[in-house]
């Protein structure tokens, strides 16, 4: 029940953050996208190849999350 409520609360979340703007351009869409799976890749990186590749990696997905909002 408890990984019920806790995966209801991450997808509103989410939801909330990645639609919450309709007037985006293309760029920032694409943008917004990637940098997602960039920073999901990045938890990646740092479990398996090391914290400073997770975190420069995690930088970069920021970056374009930042630029995307």
């Amino acid at each position: 029940m408890l990984d019920v409520v806790a995966e209801l609360l991450l997808e509103l979340g989410f939801d909330r953050f990645v639609g919450s703007g309709d007037n985006r351009t293309t760029a920032q869409q694409c943008c917004l996208f990637v940098g997602v799976v960039v920073v999901l890749l990045a938890v990646a990186l740092a479990v398996t190849g090391g914290p400073w590749y997770g975190l420069a990696a995690a930088l970069v997905g920021v970056a374009l999350i930042v630029y995307g909002r």
